[in-house]
């Protein structure tokens, strides 16, 4: 694994008591939901979508997501997650991400890839100018 970085988005986690697994650590696929949350918050801010909660026309789609567990973490616990768009394609994209505690040891870090798909017509479309111009052309790949 390689070394963990903070990256320029920050979204705060409160890790609840209900999160935790019969071997007294937050069970692993919370973690999955927590990186959830922060891309929600962070596609928002970011404007990315217009509205997770409005029917849209396209949007991202997840294909892939890959986590790597450094530390454990127990309730009570505040996470800081980190993330940012790592890459850029013609119609995919890949957002980063690494999750701190509150002694600034990482705890998790993980990457999701994905498609900009065209909800009418069920296939994957060009990712939107606003997307590439916010991006740019350090993103490609």
């Amino acid at each position: 694994m390689s070394k963990p970085i903070k990256y320029k988005h920050k979204f705060t986690q409160q890790v609840v008591w209900g999160e935790m697994d019969a071997f007294g650590h937050v069970n692993n696929v919370t973690y999955v939901r927590y990186f959830e949350s922060a891309r929600a918050d962070y596609f928002t801010k970011e404007s990315l979508w217009d509205s997770p909660l409005k029917p849209v026309k396209a949007g991202p789609v997840l294909t892939h997501l890959d986590m790597d567990y450094r530390k454990q973490v127990v309730f009570p616990a505040t996470l800081e997650i980190t993330l940012e768009v790592d890459s850029i394609s013609s119609r995919a994209f890949t957002v980063i991400c690494s999750m701190w505690n509150e002694n600034e040891e990482c705890v998790l870090t993980g990457n999701a890839a994905f498609v900009w798909f065209d909800f009418e017509l069920q296939k994957p479309s060009a990712l939107p100018d606003h997307f590439k111009t916010k991006f740019g052309s350090n993103h490609l790949v």
